[in-house]
């Protein structure tokens, strides 16, 4: 399997885990601890940012072009659909496609964690038996373009925790495009895979 296969790993796809407790929580934002109440109140709310998720729901044509500039680019083409998996506050996107002339399908749980005031991903796919989550900043619902961090694992190469970086970019209501970046030796972002949704009529 190549080492860029393994950058589909995920589709829209931090600073991994913000700590456990919602004192500790409380805190990193510099205010007195909350209450329990308070703090369940917090992560049981909707909010426009899930109004902002749920105008995804429908189905999606994708172009996929995979690769990272040192060699050409893969072209392919997919279906998605975006549905709620519990309605209001998590949405699931399955995709189907194609890599390297093989089936592919990933499947992709969002939503927005009030509480912690992130983007909250979490990714399989049919191509190994791992599992990613990325989180990201997402106070604004109006804002353009997310960017959401996390780890993988680079099997190919037996490197463990490598961070990448998603970058999702609503062009308009009927657009957006989700790329999927890489780090290389000195840091510098690398671009291994991109994803420009537009829906389907």
């Amino acid at each position: 399997m190549s080492h860029q296969y393994v950058w589909m790993k995920c589709v829209l796809s931090v600073s991994l885990v913000l700590g456990g407790g919602y004192a500790a929580h409380a805190q990193s934002r510099g205010q007195a601890p909350a209450s329990p109440a308070s703090a369940a109140m917090e992560a049981m709310v909707l909010g426009p940012q899930h109004a902002a998720l749920g105008a995804l729901v429908g189905h999606w044509d994708v172009d996929i072009v995979l690769g990272d500039g040192a060699s050409p680019a893969q072209h392919s083409k997919g279906k998605a659909e975006y549905s709620w998996v519990i309605k209001g506050r998590w949405l699931g996107l399955r995709l189907t496609g194609s890599m390297f002339g093989t089936p592919y399908e990933q499947f992709t749980i969002l939503g927005y964690d009030s509480y912690a005031k992130n983007i909250v991903e979490v990714s399989v796919e049919s191509a190994d038996n791992s599992m990613l989550m990325s989180r990201g900043t997402f106070a604004n619902p109006d804002q353009p373009v997310i960017s959401l961090f996390g780890e993988l694992d680079e099997y190919t190469n037996g490197v463990l925790h490598q961070p990448y970086k998603v970058e999702f970019n609503r062009v308009s209501a009927d657009r957006h495009v989700t790329t999927i970046v890489g780090f290389g030796d000195a840091g510098k972002e690398v671009r291994k895979l991109q994803l420009t949704f537009s829906r389907a009529h």
